[in-house]
């Protein structure tokens, strides 16, 4: 497709009616607008409209009226209901032809499926003239690149792995190319602190407009995405280097990593480093904290067992706490929690045991131990301690305390490894 107007505002449609009835949560305009943040481009509006021709059209002629780009995800299957293209055919005066490569990539599609596909397969062959298509290594459905006045339409599947690939290997670099010189972001991650105390010590770089410094918070982190235009990456990135070296001056002590760095990932690059091992011990996080780590590729190097005890006497039985203890103190509790980190760190054979021990509601609390107290207990040869969290201010919600609790207990493990590392302890 040949260059011509500058990408720099884009909108986004997310096409159909299972997202408007609930059905279906729209993961993809997210993904998408951060890519699209991250790239520079200014994004001025999310649209979701049901399957509907004419509010289809109306809406993809309404967001051309205003963006360089409008970005469709949806509605480019099979059925009579998938109207994606013909709607972008219908909003922009073209008609609709059948692409041979489009045809021949839904055959080879269906052979590498084992099936044969039907008549109404081929209506994934169908789209606006003049459309240049997107290829989709992984789905029967190719998206379409049509460039109409001044702005370009990109249509994208909504089956999140293949938009995100479409997207990265084909819509992406097209962005680029029409962009003046070259945008670069780096994202810094931090834990242990809020998002308002974090704003205050950096608040002269959110006020800042070269490089831009953007916060973002969600369950117990905090990420600064720096964002910079120059004439080359390699100047791009040497405008960020002293914004972001300032910024760590300030905050280090909370920091975890960059980019694509997640807290399970920091903590097992520093375990990795020590060569050390890992074993959990839940109760109200149910497995979140296992299920995170083994997210992470090569997570086998260190972590070896995982525990969900979720009744007292599975805590006896597996992790040797004592009963005594338990009747006294409770299972939510600060004995409690040491003693199962020490138990799976005893009974796995580890370096490191990691316990969670808590009330995620939204029954269960009382007035002595309200919905919220979670207690975290570490465990290695040398010591064994628990950290309490008070989540009450979460109380209506079991999802976001338990997402809290795996945060925090991820990042008081990974701040005791720095500290070994270091040999500050």
């Amino acid at each position: 497709m040949q260059n011509r107007k500058n990408i720099n505002s884009a909108e986004i449609l997310a096409i159909g009616t299972e997202m408007l009835l609930g059905d279906l949560v729209d993961t993809n305009t997210a993904w998408l607008s951060r890519k699209l943040a991250a790239l520079g481009t200014g994004i001025y509006r999310h649209t979701t409209v049901g399957d509907n021709r004419e509010r289809i059209v109306a809406a993809l002629q309404e967001a051309a009226s205003r963006a360089d780009l409008v970005i469709t995800t949806g509605g480019l299957g099979p059925t009579s209901d998938d109207l994606t293209n013909e709607c972008l055919a219908l909003a922009t005066g073209r008609k609709m032809v059948e692409y041979p490569e489009a045809r021949e990539h839904v055959d080879e599609m269906f052979r590498r499926f084992g099936r044969k596909p039907t008549p109404s397969n081929y209506k994934q062959a169908l789209f606006p003239e003049g459309t240049q298509l997107i290829p989709n290594p992984l789905g029967t459905a190719m998206g379409a690149l049509l460039e109409s006045g001044d702005t370009l339409f990109a249509t994208l599947p909504g089956v999140p792995p293949e938009m995100m690939g479409m997207f990265e290997e084909t819509v992406e670099p097209l962005i680029r190319s029409r962009s003046e010189g070259a945008i670069v972001s780096k994202t810094l991650w931090f834990a242990g602190m809020g998002e308002s105390a974090l704003a205050e010590r950096v608040q002269d770089f959110l006020d800042a407009t070269d490089p831009t410094v953007a916060p973002l918070a969600g369950q117990g982190k905090v990420r600064l995405r720096i964002t910079t235009r120059a004439a080359t990456p390699e100047e791009a990135e040497e405008k960020i280097k002293p914004v972001a070296e300032e910024i760590l001056s300030r905050l280090g002590d909370y920091y975890f990593g960059e980019d694509e760095e997640t807290l399970e990932s920091a903590v097992g690059r520093l375990l990795k480093e020590r060569g050390a091992t890992l074993a959990l011990a839940e109760s109200c996080t149910g497995g979140l904290l296992a299920k995170r780590l083994t997210d992470v590729a090569g997570s086998s190097a260190y972590f070896k067992e995982g525990l969900i005890t979720y009744s007292n006497e599975s805590k006896e039985r597996l992790l040797k706490v004592p009963h005594e203890m338990l009747v006294e103190h409770g299972a939510v509790s600060e004995p409690v929690a040491e003693a199962m980190a020490e138990g799976a760190r005893k009974v796995a054979e580890t370096d490191y045991g990691l316990s969670v021990t808590g009330i995620a509601g939204p029954d269960g609390g009382t007035e002595e131990k309200p919905v919220g107290l979670v207690w975290i207990g570490i465990s290695d040869s040398e010591e064994t301690f628990a950290k309490k969290l008070n989540l009450s201010a979460w109380s209506r919600s079991r999802e976001a305390i338990r997402e809290r609790s795996a945060n925090a207990a991820f990042d008081l493990l990974r701040q005791h490894l720095v500290e070994v590392r270091s040999g500050a302890r």
